[in-house]
């Protein structure tokens, strides 16, 4: 009797156990987040810094320099930045950026991240923007809303929403996982969604919006603007002479009639990269100026 007492105390036991350990067992492997939802190889996110994103634009004013033709920079998802002087004001003038290494970016589609520092000379004391991380954006849309790092966490879900991604506000302490990003172009989808998966991500521009299904509710990207650094393969093409007579500066090869023109022979000479809207095209050099008016 004792013995039949005491093997039934001892499956209650385990059963009991098994009940409380079961649960967790299964979740080393595969853990539910929502209903019909499964994590499958989850990666946790990377340390990265988020502070000290600036957007930049130069200064057209017309006075004497350093007084005038620096830039005027801006903390990104920010009312205010704190200039060099301790000021804090809408945006800052900067006599010059300090790319240190950076790759230089043109200013309407660019993102850098650095410090507001004191430098000059004798003539005077002035801001300088000194860069440690430059990032140039891969399509030309308008950057609408706010400033995110994303990162792809590598998860994949059975139903939606799926919540595969994180997301930080730049300059802010915001964070959360997010159901995937609306990516603005279709013809990088393919290199962006590899871009996310590194531990640096991408930056993109753009506002949260509620998604819902079957596995509950969640909040997903809707981008309008993407950025990668500017020294990675998928930054923006380099720009060529193209064309019969190399008559056309543009990103990829172009054809064109082969009628010849005499201002084809100043562009022999011109520089062919990135203009202020972002676009290939001929710098407009004195020289090149000079020869297309005898032209």
């Amino acid at each position: 009797m004792f013995s039949f007492i005491t093997v039934r105390v001892l499956l209650l036991a385990v059963s009991f156990v098994s009940m409380i350990v079961g649960p967790y067992a299964i979740q080393s492997h595969v853990t539910p987040v929502a209903k019909n939802t499964v994590i499958i190889e989850p990666v946790l996110p990377p340390v990265v810094e988020n502070s000290n994103f600036y957007t930049f634009r130069p200064d057209m004013r017309r006075c004497a320099s350093p007084m005038c033709g620096g830039y005027f920079v801006k903390r990104v998802n920010q009312s205010v930045t704190k200039c060099a002087n301790g000021r804090a004001m809408s945006e800052c003038y900067v006599v010059s950026i300090d790319w240190n290494g950076s790759a230089e970016v043109e200013s309407k589609r660019a993102l850098v991240r650095g410090t507001l520092t004191v430098g000059g000379d004798r003539k005077g004391k002035y801001g300088v923007l000194k860069v440690t991380e430059a990032w140039q954006a891969v399509n030309s849309a308008e950057p609408n809303g706010e400033y995110f790092r994303v990162r792809d966490m590598n998860i994949r879900c059975i139903a939606a929403p799926c919540e595969s991604h994180r997301g930080w506000r730049l300059n802010t302490n915001f964070e959360r996982v997010i159901a995937g990003v609306s990516l603005p172009s279709e013809e990088q989808t393919e290199k962006l969604s590899r871009a996310m998966k590194s531990e640096q991500g991408v930056l993109v521009t753009g506002s949260l919006a509620d998604v819902s299904g079957p596995a509950g509710r969640s909040k997903t990207l809707n981008a309008s603007r993407v950025y990668l650094r500017a020294n990675t393969s998928l930054a923006l093409k380099p720009c060529i002479k193209t064309g019969c007579s190399n008559e056309i500066c543009a990103e990829e090869s172009v054809m064109s009639t082969c009628d010849y023109k005499p201002e084809y022979e100043c562009y022999k000479k011109a520089k062919c990269e990135r203009q202020p809207d972002g676009n290939c095209g001929f710098t407009k050099s004195p020289e090149v100026k000079s020869c297309l008016a005898r032209k």
